[in-house]
C-alpha cells in the first residue's frame, strides 16, 4: 500500500456503513462530512454495502461515495435474527468473499485509517482492516446492551471492542457506558449543522400541535405517544398530535399495531401519521411541543436537539443520553418523564399545553443550549483528532497561555471558549485566584509562577506589575502550540513550539497611559511608576510580540492598535459570547421601584470608562439611570449622583437577567477594545448607545441594535437619550444580529488558525 506516509500528508480515511437508508448515524455522517470537507489534514470517502437515498444526498453535497454491495441475505439481517448460531455462522460464510472484496478495493484507495459507523460495518470492518494493515476506528451509535440487542452480540462486541479497534468513538457517554474497557474510547456528540439552528425560536403555533419525529419503531416511542394523546384529548380538544416518520428495519408490522391503537382510542380525527420527512426543520417549528418517547434509553436523542435548535418545548425520556443534551435537567430546558410512563408523558404535555408561558420559555432556553453548546464543530474536530492518532500522525500538545486569572471578565471568558476548542489542554498563568475568577477553572489543569504564592497579589494583580515580566519570562511552556490569550503578558511565554497569539489589546499602560489611568500619568505615583517601567517594559513587549507566530485581534481597533505597536498584521477574531436570557430573575433592589423602562450602565468604574460622564448626562432628565459596576469610582460615583441614577454592585446571574430585561436601553461610552455589553444586552433584545469608537464599531450594527453619539461628553450622551426617545426597536432584529458572534463560530475559526500554524 505504498510507503509511510509523510506527517503533513492529509489522512485518507475510508468510512463504512451497510446501509444507505437515511438513519440518525447516517444524517450525522453528513453534517460531519461537510463540516470536515474544508479542511486539508484529513480526507474521507464513503463506502456503503447497499443503494439506498444515502447515496444520492453524500453525491449531491459533493463527497466522495461508492457502493460496494453485500450479500443480500447478509445486510438484510436484523439485529434480533443476529443472535443466533445458525444465522451467525450463516452470514460468516455469506460475507467473507464480501471481505475480501473489500479489502482489495481498501488497498486500491491506499486508505489510511478504516472508520465504520454502524454494527454490521464493525464487523466487517474487522477482518478488512486487519487483511489491509490499517487500523481500524470504531463509530458506535447503539448502546450496546441486552434491551437493545441479542446477549450473544452484546458479548461478542464488547468482547471484540477491546482487541480488534484501535480507537472506539461513541456518539454520549451513556453509550460509551455500555462498551467497558474499549480501546481508546472518546465521546462525540452528533452536533447540529448551522442550518438546524434557527436566528431565533419558532413562532408559536396560533393553535396546538404535539409531534414527535423519528422512524417508526417499538424503541422510538409511538405507541406511547398515542397512549398518553389518548389520556388528555379531551382536556385539549383544539390540539392536534402528528406523528412524523416511517418504518425501517422491518417495522412495518409495528406502524400498523399503532393505527389499530388510534382507532381504539378513537383518536382518528385528531393524530394524523405524517410519513416520512426530509424536512425535519420545517416539521418541527409546525409544534407546540415536541415529544421524544423511547421506552428504552437511547443511546443519543438527536430529536430532542434538532427541536430545541428551533426552539420548540421538548418532553423527553430522562434515559440514555438525552440528559447530555438537556444538560440542566427539567426545570430549565423542557421536561423529562421516565421511559415508558405513559402517565408521566401526558401529564407534561398536559403541563405544557396550559402553560403556554412556560413551555416558551423553556423553548428559549432548549435553543440558548443549542446554539451555544450543541454544534457539530467540536464533535467533527474531536472525530479528525481520532482519525489523525490512529494513523500515527503527530497530534499538536496544545497549552493555553493568560495573563493573570484574577477577575471574572470577558478575556477570562475567552480562556473558557479556549478550552472548549483545545479541551486538552493545560492553562498556564502567573497569578491564579480561584474565588476571584470563574468557577469552571477549578476543574482544569492551571500552572503558575512562583508569584502566585504572594497572597496579596493574587488579590491585587495590579500590585503585580513591576514583577510580571520576571514572572512572564520565567513560564516556559513545553507545547507544540501555545494559544495566549494576552493583554499584555502571555504572549510573552516562553515556548518550546510555535504561539498564536489572541490578543485583547496591546498593553493599555504602555500604549495609552493617559486613558488608562483617566489624566496625566505624572499627577499619581502609579502613573510616575508606569513612566519609569515604560521604556524596559515596552522592549521587553515588542520582542515578546516579534517571537509569536501569528496574531489574532479581537475587534478591528484592536487590530489597528497591533498594528502601530508591533508592525503585526492580525486577522479579526471576535471573542465569543453567549448569554442564559431564561433563567430565573431576581429584581435588582436600587431600581424594583421603577419597573421597567430605566437605562442601564453595565461597566467596571475606571475613569476610561466615563462612566461619570454618563451620570451627569442624565442630570435633569426625566430618564432614570441603573448603573451596574464596582471599582475605585464607586463611592465618588455615588456622591455625585443625581436623584435619578442608582448604582448596584455585586449582582447575581438572576439580578442581571432582571436588570436587561427591563432596561430601555443600554448607554456605553468608555473606549473599548471589543464592547461586549451590547451583545448582551441584545440578547435580550435591547438596543444600546454607544460612543463611536473602538469595538462598538464591531458589535453595533446602527439602526439595527444600537445608535452612536460621536464624543464621550455629557452632552453628547443626552442629546442621545433624546433622541431616542421616539425610536422603536426590532427585538428580533437585534437578537438576531448577536447570533454572528456565536462560542461555536469562535471555537471553529480559533481551532481552523491553530491548524494553519500546526501544519
Amino acid at each position: 500500500m505504498g510507503e509511510k506516509k509523510q506527517m503533513h500528508e492529509p489522512v485518507r480515511v475510508a468510512i463504512l456503513d451497510h446501509t444507505a437508508q437515511l438513519g440518525g448515524a447516517e444524517t450525522t455522517l453528513v453534517r460531519i462530512l461537510d463540516t470536515l470537507a474544508p479542511r486539508e489534514d484529513v480526507q474521507a470517502r464513503v463506502i456503503l454495502f447497499a443503494e439506498g437515498p444515502l447515496v444520492q444526498r453524500l453525491r449531491e453535497r459533493g463527497h466522495e461515495v461508492e457502493v460496494l454491495p453485500l450479500v443480500e441475505g447478509v445486510n438484510a439481517t436484523t439485529r434480533h435474527e443476529a443472535g443466533s448460531i445458525r444465522t451467525a455462522v450463516t452470514s460468516a460464510a455469506g460475507a467473507t468473499p464480501f471481505v475480501l472484496r473489500l479489502a482489495r478495493r481498501l488497498r486500491e484507495l491506499d486508505i489510511d485509517v478504516v472508520h465504520t459507523t454502524s454494527l454490521k460495518a464493525d464487523l466487517l470492518g474487522v477482518p478488512a482492516a486487519r487483511l489491509v494493515h490499517r487500523p481500524l476506528v470504531w463509530h458506535v451509535h447503539d448502546r450496546i446492551v441486552p434491551d437493545y440487542l441479542p446477549a450473544p452480540v452484546v458479548r461478542l462486541m464488547r468482547t471484540v471492542a477491546k482487541r480488534a479497534p484501535q480507537r472506539v468513538i461513541a456518539n454520549s457517554r451513556a453509550t460509551a457506558a455500555t462498551l467497558p474497557g474499549a480501546r481508546g474510547l472518546t465521546v462525540a456528540h452528533p452536533g447540529l449543522a448551522p442550518d438546524q439552528i434557527a436566528s431565533a425560536p419558532r413562532a408559536r403555533p396560533t393553535t396546538p400541535v404535539v409531534g414527535i419525529v423519528g422512524r417508526i419503531s417499538p424503541t422510538k416511542g409511538q405507541l406511547e405517544f398515542v397512549r398518553a394523546a389518548g389520556r388528555i384529548a379531551d382536556r385539549h380538544p383544539d390540539a392536534t398530535f402528528r406523528i412524523v416518520g416511517s418504518p425501517m428495519f422491518g417495522h412495518e408490522e409495528h406502524e400498523g399495531e399503532i393505527r389499530r391503537e388510534i382507532e381504539r382510542l378513537d383518536l382518528t380525527d385528531r393524530v394524523v401519521l405524517t410519513g416520512f420527512s426530509d424536512d425535519p426543520a420545517a416539521e418541527f417549528d409546525t409544534m407546540t411541543v415536541a415529544v421524544h418517547a423511547s421506552p428504552v434509553p437511547e443511546p443519543y436523542g438527536q430529536v430532542v436537539a434538532e427541536a430545541m435548535a428551533r426552539g420548540v418545548p421538548v418532553i423527553a425520556t430522562n434515559a440514555g443520553g438525552v440528559p447530555e443534551i438537556t444538560e440542566g435537567g427539567p426545570a430549565r430546558v423542557g421536561w423529562l418523564v421516565e421511559p415508558g410512563d405513559v402517565d408521566a408523558l401526558a401529564a407534561a404535555i398536559d403541563a405544557a399545553l396550559s402553560d403556554p408561558h412556560e413551555a416558551e420559555r423553556r423553548g428559549r432556553a432548549g435553543w440558548e443550549r443549542a446554539r451555544t453548546e450543541l454544534g457539530i464543530g467540536p464533535s467533527a474536530e474531536q472525530i479528525a483528532r481520532v482519525w489523525r492518532e490512529a494513523a500515527g500522525r503527530h497530534h499538536p500538545r496544545v497549552a493555553i497561555a493568560h495573563d493573570y486569572l484574577t477577575q471574572r471578565g470577558g478575556a477570562e471568558r475567552v480562556v473558557l471558549a479556549l478550552l472548549r476548542a483545545f479541551p486538552d489542554a493545560t492553562v498556564h498563568t502567573t497569578l491564579y485566584d480561584p474565588e476571584g475568577t470563574f468557577p469552571e477553572f477549578r476543574d482544569v489543569d492551571i500552572r503558575v509562577s512562583p508569584l502566585n504564592r504572594v497572597g496579596p497579589l493574587r488579590r491585587h494583580h495590579r500590585a503585580a506589575l513591576p514583577f510580571l515580566p520576571f514572572a512572564s519570562s520565567a513560564l516556559r511552556i513545553d507545547a507544540d502550540l501555545v494559544v495566549a490569550s494576552s493583554s499584555g503578558w502571555a504572549h510573552g511565554f516562553p515556548t518550546t513550539g510555535r504561539t498564536l497569539v489572541y490578543c485583547h489589546a496591546p498593553a493599555r499602560w504602555l500604549y495609552q497611559s493617559e486613558r488608562y489611568l483617566g489624566g496625566d500619568p505624572r499627577r499619581s505615583p502609579t502613573g510616575l511608576a508606569l513612566l519609569a517601567l515604560r521604556a524596559p517594559l515596552r522592549r521587553w513587549d515588542r520582542r515578546a510580540a516579534a517571537r509569536a507566530d501569528a496574531y489574532l485581534a479581537n475587534s478591528h481597533v484592536v487590530r489597528e492598535r497591533i498594528g502601530e505597536a508591533y508592525g503585526i498584521d492580525a486577522e479579526v477574531l471576535p471573542p465569543p459570547f453567549a448569554v442564559d436570557t431564561t433563567g430565573e430573575q431576581e429584581a435588582v433592589p436600587e431600581a424594583a421601584d421603577w419597573g421597567s423602562g430605566y437605562h442601564l450602565v453595565v461597566s467596571r468604574l475606571l475613569p476610561y470608562k466615563n462612566v461619570d460622564q454618563v451620570v451627569e448626562a442624565f442630570r435633569g432628565l426625566p430618564e432614570r439611570l441603573l448603573v451596574i459596576g464596582a471599582g475605585p469610582l464607586l463611592e465618588q460615583l455615588r456622591a455625585a449622583a443625581p436623584d435619578n441614577v442608582r448604582i448596584a454592585t455585586d449582582l447575581s446571574d438572576a439580578q442581571m437577567r432582571w436588570a436587561y430585561t427591563h432596561a430601555r436601553a443600554l448607554v456605553a461610552a468608555s473606549h473599548e477594545d471589543f464592547g461586549l455589553t451590547p451583545l448582551e444586552a441584545g440578547a435580550f433584545g435591547r438596543p444600546t448607545l454607544a460612543l463611536r469608537a473602538g469595538g462598538y464599531l464591531d458589535t453595533i450594527a446602527e439602526g439595527v441594535n444600537g445608535a452612536f453619539f460621536d464624543a464621550p461628553t455629557a452632552d453628547a450622551i443626552r442629546a442621545a437619550v433624546v433622541a431616542d426617545r421616539d425610536a422603536t426597536w426590532d427585538e428580533a432584529a437585534i437578537r438576531a444580529h448577536v447570533e454572528a458572534f456565536s462560542p461555536n463560530r469562535f471555537v471553529e475559526r480559533v481551532r481552523a488558525a491553530a491548524a494553519r500554524l500546526a501544519s
